[in-house]
């Protein structure tokens, strides 16, 4: 079987979707082909586009934008429309996976229902996933020990995502929060914006200004 792991983040360094992405790997048979993309600043050639669309099975990553999806991942979805309208593929799957800042895991499902809807137009299986709530948190707490992991749930999903790709199988779209009090990612997200806005010459005041 061959598998394509697409990393839709801009980041160029170490990022949340590419750590969700790693663990998922670690779950996936390695007797498969498994090859990783990162579709990031820098478009792919319609030549691994090609490659990828001839694969059984692609998974998708990428960050949550404005409750949709990154400039950068629309515009390979868009290639691997115009590529799939000439050669349509039989039986490939997609599945995704979203991590969003919001707490809650459910605000994915604006981005879910677009893939779905791409996936409709373009023939190919939508395979479901995973969304993720509070994504920042997982760069943040990924030295924990794993009986302290805060996103456990992260991980039985990404163990039924890796068995649901092996029989090329769809799954139910899972939206997951971490498990950790909603209060207290409140506080510590508003710490991390003030020391933001602040270290970018911003006051308090500047950040509760409307336009």
């Amino acid at each position: 079987m061959k598998i394509s792991l697409i990393n839709g983040s801009q980041k160029t360094g170490e990022s949340n979707t590419g750590l969700i992405l790693e663990r998922l790997k670690g779950y996936i048979n390695q007797s498969y082909e498994i090859k990783i993309f990162n579709c990031g600043l820098k478009q792919l050639s319609n030549e691994t586009l090609n490659e990828i669309i001839s694969d059984d099975v692609i998974v998708l990553i990428f960050p949550l934008f404005v409750h949709s999806i990154p400039s950068n991942t629309l515009k390979l979805l868009i290639e691997f429309e115009n590529i799939l309208k000439i050669q349509r593929k039989e039986n490939l799957i997609m599945y995704t996976v979203v991590n969003n800042g919001f707490f809650e895991g459910k605000q994915n499902n604006i981005a879910f229902e677009i893939i779905k809807n791409w996936c409709e137009q373009t023939g190919v299986i939508f395979g479901g996933g995973i969304g993720q709530g509070a994504g920042e948190m997982i760069s943040r707490t990924k030295h924990l020990p794993k009986e302290r992991d805060l996103f456990k749930s992260l991980a039985c999903a990404l163990q039924i995502l890796a068995e649901s790709i092996e029989l090329i199988k769809p799954m139910e779209v899972k939206y997951l929060t971490p498990n950790f009090p909603k209060f207290l990612w409140r506080f510590m997200a508003v710490r991390n914006w003030n020391s933001l806005a602040k270290s970018n010459g911003l006051t308090k005041k500047d950040i509760l200004k409307r336009l």
